[in-house]
């Protein structure tokens, strides 16, 4: 049987592996809220953007999570 996948948001587990501070999420979380409706931005292009995180470390971060999700 198939392990199930525990889905975790990229803000939570960049946050709880070091590569945000809760305070840069919240910033993050604020100017995708102010966008509206109107084609929000992903999370992590916009930390990118206010150079929160750089695009190595995200990209990093991001297989971290599916490794850790699907268990590759």
């Amino acid at each position: 049987m198939a392990k199930k996948a525990k889905h975790m948001k990229l803000a939570t587990f960049l946050i709880q592996n070091g590569y945000l501070t809760v305070e840069q999420a919240q910033e993050v979380m604020q100017k995708q809220e102010a966008a509206g409706d109107k084609r929000k931005e992903r999370f992590g292009r916009i930390a990118v953007k206010k150079g929160f995180i750089s695009e190595k470390k995200l990209n990093q971060a991001v297989l971290e999570k599916e490794r850790e999700e699907f268990g590759y």
